[in-house]
């Protein structure tokens, strides 16, 4: 064991496991015994010492090797690397069922009587070496709780691994607000068979543009319109898909950017364009002056304002990633088969959950006190992991024999 490992074992400023523990779901020890995982284990079968062990690992980003070691020297558990793996290969369900426990807490949305704010998007994250599997993480952030409230994982390739809005589930008056890589009529459509409405980032190679005759929709006498920095206007528009599926309609608003964001977004289009050997188009790059959105929110409802402002929302769910990859140290998966890899991206889920429903409690408990991070992951995070390191150790000493 590492001296910093060891020093861990003897802070006598960190306290607070019981906190820990109260802000996991009222019966996560009813989820964690019925679990697979604990099924014909002779020893080491408390709910709380395959959760804390877990944690160890999932938690404080201890490989497995060093997680058996450091759960024996605390007194934790004692139980091999291969046991240890074993038993994460079979949590994929329960840490699925406490995840959806913490999302409870997020079903009913009391400051939109009448909508659910959505934030949606996606990442792809890879296991380690050149044939690593890759996934992809399908994620719906919600307002005003700023909390998860579903997500998803699948291949990165296949049928149906795809990024879109088709991977969510949608209920009646959801609102959807995603970027410019879910501008499909499959994903618009989705949302509005299932009574829900969206808001996307145009994407004007994606996603044309008509008129109720069926004729091409020309975008650039909107654009005409809106000389001035600030300038916003709207049109009804209908979007096609297949014949089976008819027409939707719609709403473009726009909005026009000022120079320094629209010289930004011309360059970052030339980069791009020039990375996969393209020209970007005359629309393309006049459509960098504005910002334009479609969305299939009611004009007696969300005026072009009330739809400008609310697509403003959409920017927190990258903040929201970032501190999910932050977090849950998610950038690389250190595991080698899709079973193990599947149940650790989905214990760093509950890690994720466990620490936003932390950080938000951080007043309540007294070892947080002294550490005001609600906005300071590297801070919270070293206190969270001293706390799981730390119980144990020191916690259970006192009834130690022998």
């Amino acid at each position: 064991m590492t001296t910093t490992t060891s020093n861990l074992f003897i802070r006598d400023d960190i306290s607070g496991w019981d906190d820990f523990i109260k802000c996991l779901p009222a019966n996560w020890r009813e989820i964690v015994a019925s679990s697979n995982v604990l099924k014909g284990q002779r020893k080491d079968k408390s709910p709380e010492t395959l959760l804390h062990t877990l944690m160890l690992h999932l938690m404080c980003g201890y490989s497995l090797r060093e997680t058996s070691a450091i759960a024996a020297e605390a007194g934790i558990a004692f139980l091999s690397d291969v046991a240890l793996l074993k038993r994460l290969r079979k949590s994929t369900d329960m840490f699925k069922r406490l995840c959806s426990e913490m999302f409870c807490k997020f079903e009913n949305n009391e400051d939109f009587t009448d909508y659910r704010i959505r934030l949606i998007d996606g990442t792809v994250i890879k296991e380690p070496g050149q044939f690593g599997t890759k996934w992809r993480i399908h994620y719906s952030f919600l307002l005003p709780e700023m909390a998860c409230d579903s997500f998803k994982l699948t291949k990165a390739t296949g049928p149906g691994t795809g990024e879109g809005l088709e991977q969510f589930e949608v209920k009646s008056n959801d609102i959807m607000l995603a970027d410019r890589g879910f501008c499909r009529f499959n994903c618009l459509n989705h949302v509005a068979k299932g009574g829900g409405f969206s808001c996307v980032r145009w994407n004007s190679g994606a996603l044309p543009l008509y008129n109720a005759d069926g004729s091409a929709f020309n975008i650039k006498n909107l654009f005409k319109a809106l000389a001035s920095e600030g300038m916003c206007g709207e049109a009804n528009v209908f979007i096609h898909g297949d014949a089976h599926d008819g027409a939707l309609p719609c709403r473009v608003c726009v909005i026009r950017k000022n120079g320094e964001s629209a010289a930004r977004a011309r360059k970052l289009l030339r980069r791009e364009a020039a990375k996969k050997h393209v020209t970007p188009t005359q629309l393309s790059l006049l459509a960098c002056d504005f910002i334009v959105l479609v969305t299939t929110l009611p004009p007696d409802r969300f005026d072009l304002r009330a739809v400008l402002e609310l697509y403003r929302l959409r920017w927190q769910v990258e903040l929201v990633f970032k501190r999910f990859k932050s977090i849950a140290r998610i950038g690389a998966l250190p595991k080698y088969t899709d079973s193990s890899a599947e149940a650790w991206l989905y214990g760093k889920m509950f890690v994720t959950l466990m620490v936003e429903r932390l950080s938000s409690q951080l007043g309540a408990f007294s070892p947080w006190r002294a550490v005001e991070c609600s906005c300071n992951t590297p801070k919270l995070m070293e206190r969270i992991r001293g706390i799981v390191s730390y119980h144990g150790a020191v916690g259970d000493s006192g009834n130690k024999t022998g």
